[in-house]
């Protein structure tokens, strides 16, 4: 199936186009028997992206037991009321999102762990992009799961101020992450999978573009 990024075996980045060279998407954890999903695109991401992804890979959408919103921006939640009605999966997303996601089951924390699938990520809280934001945090792969936290070039989605923006660029860069999955291909990096040094000049880049605002 055309859109997919295969990160690992268990991992997976299921992209809807919105238009060209930019997409939004939905982060599928594969476990041996259940399905965790990172955010969840539009409102018709899962029916005419998500689901027959999952059918490819022989999955079943009931298999779906949790959601992760990283914060509350449409095209990362519209998709959750289909697929709760779909799965009755739990939805969770951290405690200063939880009033503009009205479908949250639960709320987490700075610090707080989450299984999706057979991986357990630590969240990571990241105010800049919305109050809210926060990244995933997989210790075992060294991955980090950042939404929108990095926007790079795209000074006006820094809502919350450069100041904590640029704060929290820090503090994921202190965690020394192998590799990044962002939920858009923000420039400068022009992708959202990125490995090694492409991290770091991404952050630098993106600490930059913010010191700039007046």
């Amino acid at each position: 199936m055309e859109g997919i990024l295969k990160i690992a075996d268990d991992l997976y980045f299921v992209r809807h186009p919105v238009r060209p060279g930019w997409f939004c998407g939905i982060t599928v954890v594969a476990g041996s028997e259940k399905l965790g999903l990172i955010d969840t695109g539009y409102e018709n991401t899962p029916e005419e992206y998500l689901f027959p992804f999952l059918k490819e890979l022989g999955r079943d959408v009931k298999e779906i037991s949790v959601i992760y919103n990283t914060h509350g921006d449409g095209d990362h939640i519209e998709g959750n009321d289909v697929i709760k009605k779909a799965a009755n999966a739990t939805i969770v997303c951290h405690e200063q999102e939880a009033d503009v996601i009205p479908s949250a089951d639960e709320t987490v924390t700075d610090g707080d762990s989450i299984t999706l699938g057979d991986r357990v990520f630590t969240v990571v809280h990241c105010p800049g992009h919305r109050q809210g934001n926060t990244c995933l945090f997989d210790k075992s792969s060294s991955l980090l799961v950042t939404g929108d936290t990095i926007v790079g070039t795209r000074s006006e989605l820094i809502r919350v101020g450069k100041e904590p923006y640029i704060a929290s660029l820090k503090k994921i860069a202190a965690l020394s992450p192998a590799a990044v999955l962002m939920s858009h291909p923000f420039d400068p990096a022009g992708k959202n999978f990125l490995k090694g040094k492409e991290i770091d000049e991404m952050i630098q880049a993106s600490i930059k573009v913010a010191e700039s605002i007046s």
